[in-house]
C-alpha cells in the first residue's frame, strides 16, 4: 500500500497464518492464508486468532484536510476549502477526483482556484477532476470549491481521490472527509426610524452551545445610504449563548445621492461584515500545537495523525457548555477530563515497536498520560484586533436591506403650562388640568420610491393618516381631540422638516408618581370608494400599499405628579359609615379652593 492511503481501523475476523510480512518505505504488504489451523508449539509460523489491525497515517506523508469556506457571502454560492499537504513527498503532478457523497451536492469543481500557496491548476476541464501540477516538499495549498444544495442540511460529505507523482512512483490518497456547515452564530436587527436617520440594533448571537469571538464589526455603506458606529471593537469580545453582542449603527442618506437619486440602478442594500473565531477552533488549534511540540524528537512523532485527531474527539465528546464557557472566560483548556480515558483501547491493533518489541498501543497510551499530568492546562492562542488576525479569521458577509417606509410621522407632546418648580423633569399637581400641543411632522426620506425612479406614481394623491392619543386608563384621563386625521401633501419635497401640525390636547394625571407620557398612534386612514358600477354604498379599502412609522419623541420621558393638597381633614371614626377612615375635605395651594369628599 502507499504512504499516502489512508484507513480505517480493520477488524479482520478468523485464523489466519502470516507466511510474509514486508516493511517498506513506501508500501506495506500483508500476505496470508485462510483456513490455517492453530500451529503447535515450536512451530516458527506466525499466528493470528482473529486479529485487530489498525492501519495510520504517517505525519510525513500526503494529506487532505476539508474545511468550511472562512470566507461566506449570503448573496453568492457558498463554497469549501480543500488543504493540501504534500509531507515529504516532491510532487511532480497530481489529479484530484471529487465524488459528492450528500443527496442533492453539486460540486462546480471547474471553478476551482487557489486562495492560499502557490499551485498551478490545470485549464483543461472535466466535471469532478482537478489536475494540478508540482509541489515541493512540505508545501501547503489551499483549493476553494464552490456548491450548491438541492436540500437542506446540516453537514456534506466528499469521496476524495488523489493520484500523485514523485520520483518514486504514483501513489493513491483516498478518504472521505465530513464538515458541518451549519452557521455558527445568528442575526437578529431592530430598526428606529427618525426624522432624518435610521438606528439599526444588530443582535450577535451563538448559534450553537459553544460561545465564539467577535474580532470585527462593520456596516459597509451603498450608493444610496451611509452608516456610522458609534463604538467599534478594541478587543475580541466573547459571545456566549444566553449572552449575545448589540451593535448600533447610524443609517442616513448619502449627501452625493439627493439629487441624483433617480436612477433605478443604484444600489441601496448595504453589507453588514462580521469576522469571528469560534470557541471550538481555537481549542483545537492549541491543543493540536501543544501536542505536535509534545510528540517532536520522540518515538510517537509518527503517530501524530492518528493521535491527535483521538484526543481533539475525546476533549469534544467529554466537555459540557459550562466547560467551554468557561475556557471562554479563563483563555486556558483543562485537560482533567481526559483522565479517565483509556488510550489504550483506541490504538490497540498498531503492532510492536521495531527496535525493543513493546506494544506501541501502551506506548502511546503511557505516552498520553505523562502529557497530561504535565500539561493540567493548556493556554488558548492569544488574540489581538490587527489586520493580520482578522484575515486569518472567518468572515461573513450579510446583505441588509433597508425597510421601505412610505411616511415617517414624528409625534411630540408638549406641555404649555406643566411645573410648579422650576425642574428638569416636568413636575405637575394630580387631578389638575394640564394644557398640552400635539405637534406632528413628517417625511417621505425612507420612502424607496423616491431613489428608485418612481416616485412620481408612489406621491401622485395626498395621504391621508389618523391619529390617536391613548394613556393607562388609571394615569391618565385625557380630554381635547384626542383623535383625529390630517393629510400628507404629494409634493415631492414634503416632510423636508418645515411642515407641521398641532393638535390641543388636554392631560389629567390621576395619581401621583413619575408617569410616562401618554401613547400616540398613527396608522393610515381608510378610503371610501364606490363600486365598480357606480351605485351602491362605498366599500371601506384600507391603503396597504402605504407604509408608515412613528418617532414618539417622548418615549422614555416621565412627569413627575405630585399631590398639591395645602390642608387635608380626615375621619379616624371606626362608627362611620364605612367602618374606616374617610377623607371630609381637602385645600388645594394657592387659593381658597376647596375639595370636599364625602366616603
Amino acid at each position: 500500500m502507499p504512504t499516502g492511503l489512508i484507513y480505517p481501523q480493520v477488524i479482520v475476523p478468523g485464523t489466519y497464518t502470516v507466511s510474509h510480512v514486508s516493511l517498506h518505505t513506501n508500501n506495506i504488504a500483508l500476505y496470508y492464508e485462510h483456513g490455517t489451523t492453530i500451529s503447535l508449539a515450536g512451530q516458527n509460523d506466525l499466528i493470528f486468532i482473529s486479529p485487530k489491525l489498525l492501519l495510520y497515517h504517517r505525519a510525513e506523508a500526503f494529506d487532505v484536510k476539508l474545511f468550511a469556506s472562512r470566507y461566506l457571502h449570503l448573496d453568492r454560492n457558498r463554497s469549501l476549502e480543500l488543504e493540501l499537504s504534500s509531507g515529504w513527498n516532491d510532487v511532480t503532478s497530481g489529479e484530484l477526483h471529487i465524488r459528492a457523497a450528500t443527496a442533492g451536492l453539486r460540486l462546480q469543481t471547474s471553478e476551482a482556484k487557489v486562495i492560499s500557496g502557490t499551485l498551478e491548476l490545470s485549464k483543461k476541464v472535466e466535471v469532478g477532476v482537478i489536475r494540478f501540477g508540482a509541489m515541493s516538499a512540505a508545501a501547503t495549498v489551499k483549493l476553494s470549491v464552490p456548491y450548491t444544495l438541492e436540500h437542506e442540511s446540516s453537514e456534506i460529505s466528499l469521496r476524495l481521490e488523489i493520484s500523485y507523482t514523485t520520483e518514486k512512483g504514483t501513489f493513491l490518497f483516498a478518504t472521505m472527509p465530513t464538515m458541518s456547515i451549519l452557521l455558527p452564530l445568528g442575526v437578529n436587527v431592530q430598526d428606529v426610524f427618525k426624522h432624518k436617520a435610521l438606528f439599526s440594533k444588530f443582535t450577535i448571537s451563538s448559534a450553537s452551545s459553544s460561545p465564539l469571538r467577535l474580532l470585527s464589526s462593520q456596516l459597509d455603506g451603498s450608493d444610496i445610504f451611509q452608516a456610522q458606529c458609534g463604538v467599534s471593537i478594541s478587543e475580541p469580545l466573547a459571545i456566549f449563548p444566553r449572552q449575545p453582542a448589540t451593535m448600533l449603527y447610524k443609517i442616513t442618506r448619502a449627501a452625493s445621492t439627493q439629487q441624483s437619486s433617480a436612477s433605478c440602478k443604484s444600489k441601496a442594500a448595504l453589507s453588514l461584515v462580521l469576522h469571528y473565531i469560534c470557541l471550538e477552533e481555537e481549542i483545537e488549534n492549541a491543543l493540536t500545537q501543544n501536542l505536535q511540540q509534545a510528540l517532536w524528537d520522540t518515538p510517537m512523532y509518527p503517530y501524530t495523525r492518528l493521535v491527535i485527531p483521538t484526543v481533539i474527539q475525546e476533549l469534544r465528546t467529554r466537555s459540557s457548555s459550562y466547560d467551554f464557557e468557561r475556557v471562554a472566560v479563563l483563555n486556558e483548556v483543562p485537560t482533567s477530563t481526559l483522565t479517565s480515558v483509556r488510550w489504550r483501547d483506541h490504538f490497540s491493533g498498531l503492532g510492536r515497536t521495531a527496535d525493543n518489541g513493546q506494544e506501541v498501543a501502551t506506548l502511546l497510551a503511557e505516552g498520553l498520560q505523562t502529557w497530561q499530568q504535565r500539561t493540567p492546562t493548556i493556554p488558548l492562542i492569544p488574540l489581538s484586533i490587527n489586520e493580520d488576525t482578522i484575515s486569518t479569521s472567518r468572515s461573513i458577509i450579510i446583505p441588509v436591506e433597508i425597510p421601505s417606509v412610505t411616511v415617517v410621522h414624528t409625534a411630540d407632546l408638549k406641555m404649555l403650562k406643566s411645573s410648579l418648580l422650576p425642574a428638569a423633569t416636568a413636575i405637575a399637581a394630580s387631578n389638575q388640568p394640564i394644557p398640552t400641543s400635539l405637534n406632528i411632522k413628517w417625511t417621505r426620506l425612507w420612502d424607496a420610491s423616491t431613489h428608485q425612479g418612481n416616485g412620481a406614481s408612489s406621491q401622485s394623491e395626498d395621504l391621508e393618516f389618523v391619529y390617536e392619543v391613548t394613556g393607562a386608563s388609571d394615569t391618565w384621563l385625557i380630554g381635547g381631540r384626542r383623535k383625529g386625521h390630517f393629510k400628507v401633501p404629494n409634493r415631492a419635497q414634503a416632510g423636508d422638516g418645515k411642515d407641521k401640525i398641532s393638535f390641543p390636547i388636554v392631560l389629567i394625571p390621576l395619581r401621583e408618581g413619575f408617569l410616562p407620557f401618554p401613547n400616540v398612534d398613527i396608522k393610515p386612514a381608510k378610503v371610501s370608494r364606490p363600486t365598480a358600477s357606480g351605485h351602491g354604498e362605498p366599500s371601506p379599502l384600507a391603503k396597504s400599499s402605504i407604509t408608515s412609522e412613528t418617532d414618539h419623541k417622548n418615549a422614555g420621558e416621565t412627569i413627575r405628579v405630585i399631590n398639591d393638597a395645602w390642608k387635608t381633614t380626615v375621619s379616624l371614626d371606626a362608627s362611620g359609615p364605612q367602618g374606616g377612615a374617610m377623607l371630609l375635605e381637602s385645600e388645594w395651594r394657592g387659593g381658597s379652593n376647596k375639595e370636599v369628599v364625602l366616603g
